[in-house]
């Protein structure tokens, strides 16, 4: 209940902020892009996330939790990242009349930065499958067992 509290009262703080230093003339352009990150996050990032732990529970016990868990934590950044970095990528193609600004290799780093992640994620997912097979092997159990 306290966070419900606390939202609602930061977006009352975002109205006036709104309100008061927005110019009207934005409002429409503040209004759709609200709208857009709505039907985005429920048309493509929800049902995705559902998958990905529909997915995840199949393997959960071939991988075990761990891995799993990695994987998750692995895509959940990548999208943060994304989202992060797609504004200048989409800036940066369409070119900027001043020079100074968007200076970065964004579409690299953000390449660069899912190989890190895919990198991390594949040795947990390794190391965790061989720790489920040699708990099974051994007949412990599961490793999240002992």
């Amino acid at each position: 209940m306290l966070l419900v509290a606390a939202g609602l009262g930061l977006v009352g703080v975002g109205g006036l902020v709104l309100l008061d230093e927005v110019p009207p003339e934005r409002w429409l352009g503040i209004a759709v892009w609200v709208g857009s990150a709505i039907v985005l996050h429920d048309g493509v990032v929800a049902p995705v996330a559902v998958a990905v732990g529909l997915g995840a529970a199949r393997v959960r016990e071939r991988i075990g939790r761990t891995g799993v868990a990695v994987a998750q934590a692995a895509l959940l950044v990548g999208a943060v990242l994304t989202a992060i970095a797609l504004p200048a990528i989409i800036s940066q193609a369409r070119g900027n009349a001043n020079p100074t600004i968007l200076l970065g290799s964004y579409g690299v780093s953000l390449a660069v930065a899912w190989a890190v992640l895919a990198a991390v994620a594949a040795v947990a997912v390794g190391w965790s499958a061989e720790r489920e097979r040699a708990a099974r092997d051994h007949g412990e159990g599961t490793a999240r067992t002992k």
